[in-house]
């Protein structure tokens, strides 16, 4: 018998890091298999607990709708074992902002925020990524004040980053910044002759950060109903992940024929492995 897949299948194959002999629950990623603790995903409510607890005693994999390579960073902060989450790679941590904000894990976030906060991020950058995941807007005060002050505008291809609203507000702070600079005596005034509690004034008065929630750090922001919003792309946390899980003797919650499984009970189509 022939060990080459069928046409339009990958083999399957377990990731050489994250198939863990002692591990309890599976994931399938595309074609690799991970095999971890479900300790992880249970400890904190997210997407999981309520999948695992609809399909108790399920030893089949889960298929998840991500890339191998996306959940092994995001498995990598639970096993670290030596905890090294300095001088990570801007782009690991995004990747593992995203996940964290659509599944729910808001430790891993508030984790993934205190990291982001000891990069060196352009002003652009830091408002841009920030604002997509919905990050306490507070912490941006520092980005907002450099542009603000800046004597120069930042070039096209940079301000192209940022959405219009923010571009108009900055624009307003620097015209509010220059007008009490004049006020207060400067003969040649400009955005960066203001002082920098006046900066921030204007700021948090236009970008309306007073009422911001602090809490917006750990968490995403809800949506109209009430459920949390991925910031890339507004989707809702608990619209993913896509976990596909056979039901032994019939159906179960949330599980159709095929035993495929949803974050918000939606069934769906899927194969998981023999």
């Amino acid at each position: 018998m022939s060990d080459t897949p069928p046409s339009g299948f990958s083999q399957i194959i377990h990731h050489p890091q994250y198939f863990i002999p002692t591990g309890d629950t599976q994931f399938l990623a595309q074609n690799v298999l991970f095999k971890v603790h479900r300790y992880f995903f249970e400890r904190e409510p997210s997407s999981f607990r309520d999948i695992f607890s609809d399909n108790e005693g399920n030893t089949k994999p889960y298929t998840l709708d991500v890339k191998p390579e996306d959940f092994a960073h995001f498995l990598w902060v639970f096993y670290d074992e030596d905890f090294e989450y300095e001088n990570q790679p801007l782009e690991r941590w995004l990747v593992i902002l995203r996940l964290a904000t659509r599944w729910g894990f808001r430790k891993v976030r508030k984790l993934v925020v205190r990291q982001l906060e000891k990069l060196d991020l352009e002003p652009i950058d830091k408002i841009k990524i920030y604002s997509d995941f919905r990050i306490d807007a507070q912490l941006l005060i520092p980005s907002y004040s450099t542009l603000a002050k800046s004597p120069t505008l930042p070039p096209l291809s940079e301000a192209a980053k940022l959405d219009i609203e923010t571009i108009l507000k900055l624009t307003m702070v620097r015209e509010k910044a220059l007008q009490k600079a004049a006020e207060d005596g400067c003969r040649s005034p400009t955005s960066a002759s203001a002082g920098d509690e006046d900066v921030k004034r204007f700021i948090c008065e236009i970008f309306d950060i007073s009422n911001a929630n602090r809490a917006s750090t750990t968490e995403p922001s809800r949506g109209a109903a009430g459920s949390y919003v991925d910031g890339v792309n507004g989707t809702r946390e608990d619209s993913v992940p896509t976990l596909q899980n056979p039901a032994p003797g019939g159906r179960k919650k949330n599980a159709n024929a095929n035993g495929t499984l949803n974050a918000n009970g939606q069934h769906g189509k899927g194969r998981t492995p023999p």
